[in-house]
């Protein structure tokens, strides 16, 4: 009998243990509510989106079919719209004072537009010379940039010489959230679109640490046959609105913003 003994403690210990450790919940998902559904020009690869002043901003890319837009809101029609060098790939684009940002993919260049008529002001570096960084999205909190690479990491650069200025490194459960793309703030948020996938990580830019996913994919069964990944985040901090669109979407959506507080 005294040689059960030993064993029997073990299982109690054990039983016990498993009583008083918490379990570990899961990143929560949230499907989104559609509010309203706007028209949008199914021909745009759309790589960058924010609002502004009551226009879309939108960018889209491809290799000699590159352009930057304004958007009419109510229509999707452009208001006006600046092509980019055939060699150049255009990606995220993100406001700043009179003037927008926008990426290019592998060049290490971005070029700054003019926020009134998209008039082109000069190039900008956005990686060192012996680097191979990607630019994909880019976002803006007022103070700085914050842009992504394809990667799990982000990159923040300085709001006047978009010199580097910091890391964050994405995860959620402690695990590396990778193909991070388009990027808006969202209150004190940072929303990010992930390549190949209708979820958009809802992150805390304070740790990496991803707080929610929002799933766009019940926007499936509105869109029609041939558009593709979700990819495009737009918020109208004044009207506290957001919009999500994707790449050759024949419709822009705003959406219930998800309450995590």
């Amino acid at each position: 009998m005294h040689s059960f003994r030993p064993a029997l403690l073990l299982m109690l210990c054990l039983a016990t243990l498993a009583w008083t450790t918490p379990v570990r919940a899961e990143t929560p998902v949230i499907p989104c509510k559609v509010l309203a559904a706007y028209p949008h020009n199914p021909g745009t690869f759309t790589q960058g989106l924010f609002f502004h002043d009551g226009v879309f901003y939108e960018s889209s890319g491809g290799y000699g079919r590159s352009f930057l837009a304004m958007m009419d809101p109510a229509s999707g029609h452009p208001l006006k719209t600046e092509t980019v060098a055939p060699e150049l790939f255009a990606e995220g684009i993100a406001p700043s004072g009179e003037n927008l940002r926008m990426l290019t993919w592998k060049s290490g260049i971005g070029q700054v537009y003019t926020l009134k008529g998209l008039m082109p002001v000069h190039p900008f570096a956005y990686r060192a010379t012996a680097a191979t960084t990607e630019g994909w999205g880019l976002a803006s909190d007022g103070k700085r940039f914050i842009m992504s690479t394809g990667k799990s990491r982000l990159e923040w650069h300085d709001a006047k010489t978009f010199d580097k200025t910091g890391e964050l490194s994405v995860t959620d459960d402690g695990q590396p959230v990778h193909w991070l793309n388009e990027l808006e703030f969202v209150g004190e948020w940072l929303y990010a679109n992930i390549w190949k996938s209708d979820r958009v990580a809802i992150i805390d830019v304070t740790d990496g640490k991803v707080q929610a996913w929002l799933d766009l994919s019940p926007l499936r069964e509105r869109l029609s046959r041939g558009c593709g990944v979700a990819n495009g985040i737009a918020y109208d901090a004044a009207g506290k609105r957001l919009y999500v669109t994707g790449k050759n979407w024949d419709q822009l959506f705003e959406i219930e913003i998800p309450k995590l507080r």
